[in-house]
C-alpha cells in the first residue's frame, strides 16, 4: 500500500474527529444548525475514510496474491521445487533403508542370542549329565547322605544355570 494513500487516509480521519469537535463545541454554545451539519459531514469524512482504508487493503492484498501466484508459477520456482521434492525423496529413502538395516541388525542380533542361550542350556545339559553319571560312578564310595547333598547341590547348579559351580562340584568329585 502506497504511504502517500496512508497519509491522506490520516489526515481524512483526522479533519473527521477535529469536525466532531468543532461540532461538540457548537453543540456547548446552542448553534444546533452548525452541529448537525459538522456531525453529518465528519460523519461522511470518517465513514470514507475507513472505506478507502478497506478498499486500499483488499487492493493490496490481491496484489500481493497475484505477485505469490507470478512466482509460484515461474519456471525456475517450479524446478527448484522439483529439485527440493527429489531431495526430500531422497532423504526419506535414506532414512528408510538406515531404519531397515538397523531393523535387520536387531532381528539378528536376537536369533544370535536366542541361538546362543539354546547352546548355552545344550551345554549346561550336557555338562549336567556328564557330572550327574560321574557321581553316579562315585555313588558306592559316598556315604549317603553325602551323595544326595551333591546331587541336590548339583540339580541347583543347573536350575540356576551356574556352569562354574558344576565345574567345581565336578573337581570335588574327582578328588575324591
Amino acid at each position: 500500500m502506497s504511504t502517500l494513500l496512508l497519509y491522506g487516509i490520516l489526515v481524512i480521519a483526522s479533519l473527521a474527529m477535529l469536525l466532531f469537535v468543532v461540532g461538540f463545541i457548537c453543540f456547548q454554545l446552542s448553534l444546533g444548525m452548525l452541529t448537525t451539519l459538522f456531525y453529518a459531514v465528519a460523519g461522511k469524512m470518517l465513514l470514507s475514510a475507513f472505506a478507502l482504508l478497506l478498499i486500499s487493503a483488499i487492493i493490496t492484498a490481491l496484489m500481493v496474491i497475484a505477485q505469490e501466484l507470478s512466482a509460484y508459477f515461474q519456471q525456475d520456482a517450479a524446478a527448484l521445487r522439483q529439485v527440493l521434492a527429489a531431495h526430500t525423496r531422497r532423504q526419506h529413502l535414506q532414512q528408510q533403508a538406515e531404519q531397515e538395516n538397523r531393523q535387520l541388525a536387531y532381528v539378528q542380533r536376537m536369533k544370535r542370542l536366542r541361538l546362543l542361550a539354546a547352546n548355552d542350556r545344550k551345554h549346561l545339559r550336557s555338562l549336567y549329565i556328564a557330572i550327574h553319571l560321574e557321581l553316579q560312578a562315585i555313588k558306592a564310595q559316598l556315604p549317603a547322605n553325602h551323595y544326595a547333598t551333591m546331587r541336590k547341590t548339583l540339580r541347583q547348579y543347573h536350575k540356576r544355570a551356574d556352569a562354574k559351580a558344576m565345574l567345581a562340584l565336578r573337581q570335588q568329585i574327582l578328588c575324591r
